[in-house]
This record gives structure tokens, C-alpha cells and sequence, in this order.
């Protein structure tokens, strides 16, 4: 079950209300499997190709939401360990960092 605390300063976030985990970092893992899913296409669509043939998108946010909840549960709260938690969802983000650098020319394509 889903519900929406207001926080102090007038914004939302959606909690899991059994467990208390946020689902914000989840969301942006997605976005950030998902660029990487985009951004690989349109590698593809100019002549690059996947260097792992056995990339699979929804392994890859199996896996990130799989390590998210591993997280949550083991990790106990506080502020160090969430900022530890929000640096590994933006780790979602790198696949697409690296397609866009190769696609840019920055990086050289394989």
C-alpha cells in the first residue's frame, strides 16, 4: 500500500507504508536504467554496437531495485546510510553517461 506524507516544507514523497521505504529511489532508478536503454538504442540506430550481448533492461532494474530493497532492510537508518543509498541509485545513470560520451565522440566506440 502506497501512501503520501507531506513533509514540512510542502513537498511529497510516496512511502511504502509497511516497511517505510521511499519510493523515489526506486523511480529514478528506472529513469536511470531506462536512459541507458535509450540512449543504447539510439548508439545502435548509428552504426555502434553493445559491447555485452547479454544486456537485458529488465534484468538491470531487477537487479538495482533487488539491491535497493537488500539495502533498506540490512542498512540501519540514518543520514549516512541513506546518502549511501542515493549515491548507489545514481549509479543507474552511468550506463547512459557512458553512451552519451561515446556517442559525443568524447569516448571512442568499440
Amino acid at each position: 500500500m502506497i501512501k503520501m506524507d507531506l513533509l514540512v516544507d510542502g513537498t511529497w514523497i510516496f512511502k511504502l507504508s509497511k516497511f517505510g521505504w521511499s519510493v523515489l529511489p526506486y523511480l529514478i532508478s528506472l529513469v536511470g536504467v531506462l536512459s541507458d536503454y535509450l540512449t543504447t538504442t539510439l548508439g545502435l540506430d548509428l552504426g555502434f554496437y553493445e559491447s555485452n550481448p547479454f544486456f537485458n533492461t529488465l534484468l538491470a532494474v531487477a537487479i538495482f531495485w533487488g539491491t535497493l530493497a537488500f539495502l533498506n532492510l540490512m542498512l540501519p537508518k540514518g543520514k549516512v546510510w541513506t546518502v549511501s543509498k542515493d549515491i548507489f541509485v545514481l549509479v543507474s545513470f552511468l550506463g547512459a553517461i557512458n553512451n552519451t560520451l561515446v556517442i559525443a565522440g568524447v569516448f571512442p566506440g568499440l
